[in-house]
């Protein structure tokens, strides 16, 4: 689910981002874009050894990043939230960090 989430993700910011000449905020925009996801892959692979429940947490967490965003993401596709549609594709991993570092830190300080 993860890997689709962020192929979607990449792909509807592909097609809002289809009129950018600049190679380079391209690539920056990709890279901010992918991040979230790949950290959330990242974790779910150091969490083998976790409690169950720590595992499950995680496992919400990464089905909340990928349906949010590409809820988001599709909703501002069919219908820009703003003249600058761009800045979704900046907002959105940003709250993708925050959900993720609060919600696997509070999981990480739970007395096991």
């Amino acid at each position: 689910m993860l890997a689709l989430s962020a192929t979607v993700s990449l792909a509807l910011m592909f097609y809002m981002g289809r009129r950018q000449q600049s190679v380079v905020l391209i690539v920056l925009f990709t890279g901010w874009v992918a991040s979230p996801f790949v950290a959330l892959a990242v974790v779910d692979a150091w969490a083998s050894p976790w409690p169950a429940a720590a595992r499950r947490v995680v496992r919400r967490v990464m089905l909340m990043a990928g349906l949010g965003s590409l809820a988001v993401y599709g909703l501002n596709a069919v219908a820009p939230f703003s003249a600058r549609p761009a800045a979704i594709f900046l907002i959105v991993p940003a709250a993708t960090w925050v959900l993720g570092v609060v919600v696997l830190a509070a999981c990480a300080r739970r007395p096991r």
